[in-house]
């Protein structure tokens, strides 16, 4: 049995600032919650949600001789350069581009510890694959899917990305998940202000304010509120109690916020410029959206 022990995983994820890590053995997901979510059409017009079905249903699939999924959980809850602004950047896109910084942590445990087992196979994933990740993050112990449909831990809260390893190596798993700590708290429900949160942790994507600033190409509908928000939305997560009682972490990538505070000035004055744009997207996730459509999420809010 190739075998690694789970105290250096460990040992590797703290050297790359991971805040937690945990691992369970692959298998096929046997709920169908996410396939219930489909049919209800919450998705909008994320259409490549319905595609890859049994990848989704079976990560093995994606990794050859695949026996265990390591989930590492890594905190973004710095202070936010927007505090004071009333047009609002969300709180993950204020440093660089997490794909890129948590995919570069992860294959440098993996070339570590091929470093000491030679027939360690493995790949690194971050977001852009048929993963369901909370779904994988809960049950390798890092934390719950609370009513908000996000993972939340109760030392980091939600302000955290997350990153997968699926290898060919068993480790010793985690055998309890995480209990659900949301309790009788609707704060996320009720703070959300077109309503994209219902009980049954129901999520409908067309209503949430990250959806309409960021994968919706279309035109953002005139009676939607998006609060202030030209690019992704906190809501949920600002009101969250365990975010309130979250271990905040140093500063990250202050050129990062630096610049993003120099944008939201010139938002404000009203001469914000293609290069100022293309800069930030260097810098930051906003790559995910152009230019256009950037000015036309400016253009629902009022400045001030």
């Amino acid at each position: 049995m190739a075998y690694i022990p789970f105290s250096l995983i460990e040992e590797l994820s703290t050297q790359e600032d991971f805040c937690l890590a945990g691992a369970v053995g692959i298998e096929e997901i046997k709920e169908d919650f996410f396939n219930i979510w489909l049919q209800k059409d919450l998705y909008a017009s994320m259409s490549y949600m319905t595609m890859y079905k049994e990848k989704r249903q079976n990560p093995a699939l994606l990794v050859e001789n695949a026996k265990s999924i390591i989930c590492f959980l890594y905190s973004y809850n710095d202070e936010r350069v927007d505090k004071e602004s009333s047009i609002k950047i969300a709180h993950y896109a204020q440093r660089k581009d997490y794909h890129y910084v948590i995919k570069e942590k992860l294959n440098k445990i993996i070339t570590k510890i091929q470093e000491k087992f030679s027939d360690f196979e493995a790949r690194a994933f971050v977001d852009t694959a048929p993963i369901l990740e909370k779904y994988w993050a809960k049950k390798c112990g890092l934390g719950w899917i609370g009513k908000s449909s996000l993972l939340i831990n109760k030392d980091y809260g939600s302000k955290v990305f997350l990153g997968e390893i699926i290898c060919n190596y068993q480790t010793d798993y985690n055998t309890s998940g995480a209990e659900n700590k949301c309790g009788n708290c609707s704060l996320c429900l009720n703070a959300c202000p077109n309503k994209a949160i219902s009980k049954g942790n129901l999520f409908d994507a067309n209503k949430c304010i990250s959806y309409q600033t960021i994968e919706n190409k279309e035109k953002i509908p005139d009676d939607f509120e998006t609060m202030g928000f030209v690019y992704g939305c906190d809501i949920c997560l600002e009101v969250c109690p365990w975010n309130k009682k979250a271990i905040k972490i140093p500063d990250q990538d202050i050129e990062t916020k630096e610049f993003i505070k120099t944008i939201l000035e010139k938002i404000k004055q009203g001469n914000l410029e293609k290069k100022d744009f293309k800069q930030l997207a260097k810098l930051s996730p906003i790559n995910r959206i152009k230019y256009e459509k950037f000015l036309k999420n400016i253009g629902c809010n009022r400045l001030s």
